[in-house]
Parts: structure tokens; sequence; C-alpha cells
């Protein structure tokens, strides 16, 4: 029997709130705290409890029993000296698992001197994937997994159109790895309505698949390798 997840997020602002929302809707019993009630107001039927404390106070913290949570999310956004003094005050009274927002690069770093392995920077993210979507001609989306790769969604290029991945050979010619590929498709309904449009993941690539018009490549990747593929010509 899986066990229902049990998660705190502090800092319901519009990040905070649409997070603690979503954990909720996956079926987590999520504690949204924050030191506005306006804001709890907002969402106190959405999610399973809501508490309005100042989460910089190590004794109002110690009272909600985190420790025994399995996550604590602090989601605070642009004070960051209360974003410190949390999780200070969350390491202090024993919380195993702390994951943490960062608004810039420095932050960030700061946070993981502080020993927080997991930070999120979800504006810093969106802004790269912006910058990449830019720079590299057909990339859709991409998510950095080190300073040197990335998992990134890219278009077919035209040159790719109506040959074999066995043909590409995308890892020999160009150094990426396929993961999938993600095809759009017209899918009938039933009693003659007019079809959906329904995007597939073709599961794992095999020599044999032939990239169509539309579709989008899953690729595993350097950002250089990817950025040659995009730009070639197969010529």
């Amino acid at each position: 029997m899986t066990m229902t997840k049990k998660v705190a997020v502090i800092g319901i602002g519009n990040f905070g709130a649409h997070l603690a929302v979503t954990l909720a809707k996956q079926g987590a019993e999520v504690l949204a705290i924050d030191s506005s009630m306006d804001r709890l107001e907002d969402i106190k039927d959405k999610v399973t409890y809501t508490v309005r404390l100042d989460s910089t106070e190590e004794k109002a913290l110690r009272d909600q029993g985190l420790t025994e949570l399995d996550a604590v999310i602090v989601a605070i956004g642009d004070d960051f000296e209360a974003t410190l003094l949390t999780i200070v005050a969350l390491q202090n009274i024993g919380v195993k698992r702390i994951i943490a927002r960062a608004t810039t690069k420095t932050h960030e770093r700061i946070l993981r001197h502080l020993g927080i392995e997991e930070v999120i920077s979800p504006a810093v993210e969106a802004a790269e994937r912006l910058a990449d979507s830019l720079m590299y001609r057909g990339v859709i989306d991409s998510l950095e997994l080190s300073s040197d790769y990335s998992i990134v969604e890219v278009s077919a290029p035209e040159a790719f159109i109506g040959k074999s991945l066995g043909e590409l050979q995308l890892r020999e010619n160009f150094d990426v790895n396929l993961i999938t590929i993600k095809r759009v498709e017209q899918e009938p309904r039933l009693l003659g309505l007019r079809s959906r449009t329904v995007e597939k993941i073709l599961g794992i690539p095999t020599p044999d698949m032939v990239v169509q018009r539309g579709d989008v490549l899953v690729l595993f990747a350097t950002k250089p390798a990817i950025s040659r593929m995009c730009n070639s010509s197969l010529e």
C-alpha cells in the first residue's frame, strides 16, 4: 500500500501556493505555512492544513511537528534573510529533508554552503530555458542536469524528415543520445465525431523508426552537440 506523502510548504506566494495546491492535487498531505492570513485564506480549501506563523521563529516551527514530515519546502521569494533564518531553524529542530527556493545563482550557492542539497531556482531555470530556445534553433524546452549535460526537446530538423533513426545515426554523427520521440497524432472519436489531437510518446527508440514532420526529439547531450545537430544539413 502506498503511503501518503506529508509535506510542508513555507512561503505561500505565487510559487509556493501553486506548489502546495499541485502537491495536494497529486495526493500529498500538505501543510501550508505563511505569516499572511490573506495568502492562507486563498488556498485553505485546497490543501490539508494551513498555519499562520513566523517561520524564522524556531519554537513556532517546532510546535508543528515538522520532523515527522517527508519534506519541508522553503518557498519564500524575495526575503532571502527570512529564507536563511527559516532554514537554520529547521535544521536546529532536526527536519530530515529540506528543499529550498533560490531566486539567484548567488543565493543558490549560499544555500548549498548551508548544506541544502535540493535547491530549486524556478526563475533562473526559466531564464535559462528561454536563452536556450533563442540561441539553439529548434529547442522547445530544456532541463540542465549539470554544467555540461542537458535533456533537451528539439523540433526535428528539416533534414531529418523521412529518415529512419538507423540512417541518422545520431550518436555516431552528432554525439547526442535520443531518449524518445514525441509525436502529435489525430485520433478518431466515437460516433464519427471530429478527430482529436493527442501527443504520444513513442517509447524506446528503434533503428526502424522514421522521423516525421512535427516530431519532437527528446535528447541527452551537451549544448554544443545539440547546436551541431540542429544546424546540420546532413550533406
